[in-house]
């Protein structure tokens, strides 16, 4: 089965991923995952942007799955936290759409790297 990089961001990359959200919107997309039997190998959200790197047997499992990942996790994140859809002045959390790349068996130690630290890249997304 392909490895596949996915990213994705929030609408209009608002900084809505912080804390709280952030913590419930990983959760929330390992339990879709974990129902759905998505092999997530490695997950990291940045404040206006996540990174997952997961197995998908075909790019059409894929996109059913970053369907049914982003939309639960939409739903739960503005469920769990109303003010933040108010505050953000935004009708849905993330933008349309991701990106993806396959990742060869033997970089999947380098994706999963880059994946997990993300944070220590903060300088990007400091105001």
């Amino acid at each position: 089965m392909p490895f596949f990089h996915v990213w994705f961001a929030t609408k209009n990359r608002k900084w809505l991923l912080d804390g709280d959200v952030s913590e419930r919107a990983k959760s929330v997309m390992l339990e879709v995952a974990a129902t759905k039997q998505i092999n997530v190998i490695e997950l990291e959200t940045m404040i206006d942007h996540v990174h997952i790197l997961l197995e998908a047997p075909t790019s059409s499992d894929l996109s059913w799955s970053l369907k049914l990942i982003k939309g639960r996790v939409a739903y739960e994140v503005f469920r769990s936290f109303p003010e933040r859809k108010l505050d953000a002045h935004v009708n849905s959390l993330w933008q349309k759409g991701f990106n993806s790349r396959i990742v060869p068996p033997g970089q999947v130690p380098i994706v999963r790297r880059y994946t997990r630290t993300q944070d220590q890249r903060l300088e990007k997304h400091e105001r």
